[in-house]
């Protein structure tokens, strides 16, 4: 679940619409940040090893699971929103494509 680790717990959340996009609440039992964002490199290091950057996603509380692509964080205090937007065309590509033309 984005947002715990062993000093934070995910106290409350709640699923919105803001002007037509879906934005998830989340609020903490103590400060947070922005998740860093997409990784700069073709591999991020994960627990389980690397995983491309366009395969890496953001478990969500209600067990949805998104690209991290098609989503923004915004923070302050105690409280995670988390903004999902529509991909973008090239994201929409690079699904499509075989998974062998991803280098």
């Amino acid at each position: 679940m984005i947002g715990t680790d062993q000093e934070t717990d995910l106290v409350d959340w709640q699923k919105t619409e803001r002007d037509g996009t879906t934005v998830y609440e989340l609020e903490y039992s103590a400060p947070v940040s922005e998740p860093t964002g997409r990784p700069r490199t073709l591999f991020g290091a994960t627990s389980g090893g690397t995983v491309p950057a366009a395969e890496q996603s953001v478990q969500l509380p209600d067990g949805e699971r998104i690209p991290v692509t098609d989503v923004t964080f915004e923070a302050e205090g105690t409280t995670l929103w988390i903004r999902l937007q529509e991909p973008s065309l090239l994201a929409r590509l690079r699904r499509a494509l075989p998974w062998w033309t991803r280098a």
